[in-house]
């Protein structure tokens, strides 16, 4: 099964708002890192120009060591706004200090041999620090270094001004992504989606049978290309079911003739085969009643070739009787039959047949078996029919002779009519599709140890006058007894080879519920 997966909308637009998040986040992280340069920038240049300010007052009044100028230059520093200072000398004794200058050494923000600048508090995730921490020589006329100067430059102001950017930044990114995305879901639901989901409901519609549906081309894309795709495919389609469509109609018809000619020659063989079945008894008949018109030696004679007469007139009748009962609707029954009940009587009722004369059988009948709905004496005709046929399969065999008879519950898959349409084992897992449904069926199978049947004659054994025994049969039996099964909703199968015996299954509905 398929992984459960976005859209192709919703992936498409979780596309365009983290693209253009992580657009617009790059540009405001680079635009706050140019800010705090560029304020990092006028910082450093106005602590130059306080130094520069101290050089001229140093260069007015002469040397720290010797003058007092440094406290009118500490005045100026002060009125700069430098919250510390500390001025050195050539000993590097404080000559003047105002403030606490931080212990911290900080981080080189700028760095040459007239001054050096660093900053408090600074780091990757700490942003410009807290101050500026700026160092300046300053030299006498023979360009000795004659004292120092240190002091601070406050950056609160400087920070508060960036967060106020940042904090202008964020909205205008948020606005701007805002705009960006409802234009990017705008286009892409126009030009992508719209079309995808025309596509799609067309294509649903043709699949519920409207073939003649196409969709419009508004685009000379990849989107308008796909469109025309689909509409050529759809042409396609619909060309195809149209020819089947027809092909279909020219079979039905075709198949309907071949019924109808089937259907007659059908009529036409059985109606042969019944002429040529009823055709020797009659003939003997007629032979039998020339004889008494000519008049018969003596009465021994009359009665014989009367009773004779008497005879092909019973086999007439049983044939006429066989096809009456194949012909007529199955008689509904009432009462539950149990199947182990009527196989052994039909058991016991067929070993007094001459066919069974040192013929074994042998019976394994599965206990606890379902009822059946069914005439009794309809199937114990056909059990009795199949009994006797298995044992004259063994006359010509000079071994033991023996027929096995077993019965068993299996599962067969069947159309909605509950007519069987594949042999399943008990074990075999079925899921039913449609129509179609599992049902317990109930086997009684014949196995003999007889020369067996040819795979060709086993695909005939259920024809009308088809028989192996020459003029030992009429062909009608197993014909009968397949059509009384059919009837109620069974089937016999025959499974054999030549030398190997021959096993008939019988196939009959059980009473139990159906599986679904």
């Amino acid at each position: 099964m398929p992984k459960a997966q976005l859209g192709i909308r919703s992936q498409l637009i979780a596309g365009i708002v983290i693209a253009t998040l992580a657009g617009m986040g790059l540009v405001g992280l680079f635009s706050i890192i140019a800010v705090e340069r560029i304020s990092l920038y006028w910082k450093v240049t106005e602590a130059q120009r306080i130094v520069e300010m101290v050089r001229v007052f140093q260069r007015s009044s002469g040397p720290f060591a010797e003058q007092d100028a440094f406290k009118h230059a500490a005045a100026a520093l002060k009125a700069a706004g430098v919250e510390a200072y500390e001025f050195t000398g050539r000993d590097n004794r404080v000559l003047e200090s105002g403030g606490v200058l931080p212990d911290e050494e900080g981080t080189d923000v700028s760095y040459s041999a007239d001054m050096r600048v660093r900053s408090i508090g600074a780091g990757p995730f700490k942003g410009l620090g807290t101050m500026l921490y700026i160092t300046a020589p300053f030299h006498d006329n023979a360009g000795l270094v004659s004292g120092r100067l240190a002091f601070t430059v406050s950056m609160s102001e400087v920070r508060r001004q960036t967060a106020e950017v940042r904090r202008l930044l964020f909205f205008f990114a948020l606005f701007d992504s805002s705009i960006v995305i409802g234009l990017g879901v705008y286009f892409l639901s126009r030009s992508i989606t719209s079309p995808i989901r025309a596509l799609t409901a067309a294509a649903t519609r043709i699949s519920g049978g409207s073939l003649g549906e196409r969709v419009k081309v508004e685009a000379d894309n990849e989107i308008g290309s796909l469109a025309r795709s689909f509409n050529v495919m759809a042409d396609k389609l619909e060309a195809e079911i149209k020819a089947l469509e027809r092909l279909n109609t020219e079979l039905v018809s075709t198949q309907e003739e071949l019924l109808r000619t089937s259907t007659l020659a059908a009529i036409g063989n059985l109606a042969a085969g019944i002429a040529h079945e009823v055709g020797n008894p009659l003939g003997a008949l007629s032979g039998y009643l020339d004889i008494l018109r000519r008049g018969a030696t003596d009465e021994a004679e009359e009665r014989e070739v009367v009773s004779r007469a008497i005879s092909e007139l019973g086999r007439i009748d049983a044939i006429v009787r066989d096809f009456l009962d194949v012909s007529r609707p199955p008689k509904a029954s009432d009462t539950p039959v149990e199947i182990n009940s009527v196989v052994t009587e039909a058991v016991s009722t067929a070993r007094a047949h001459p066919a069974f004369t040192g013929v074994k059988v042998e019976m394994r009948l599965t206990e606890g078996l379902p009822f059946l709905m069914m005439d009794d004496g309809k199937l114990r005709q056909v059990f009795i029919n199949l009994l006797i046929n298995a044992a004259e399969s063994m006359r010509t065999v000079s071994g033991a002779k023996t027929v096995v008879v077993a019965t068993a519950l299996l599962k067969r898959q069947c159309d909605a009519s509950g007519r069987m349409t594949a042999l399943r084992r008990k074990d075999d897992r079925f899921l039913g599709k449609g129509g179609e449904r599992v049902r317990e069926f109930i086997a009684v199978s014949f196995a003999d140890t007889g020369s067996g049947i040819s795979e060709a004659d086993a695909a005939r054994v259920f024809e009308p006058f088809f028989t192996t025994k020459g003029a030992l049969g009429t062909g009608l039996g197993l014909f009968v007894s397949h059509s009384i099964i059919k009837a109620y909703g069974g089937d016999i199968a025959v499974s054999s080879g030549p030398g190997a015996g021959a096993t008939f299954t019988v196939m009959l509905p059980s009473l139990a519920q159906d599986e679904q």
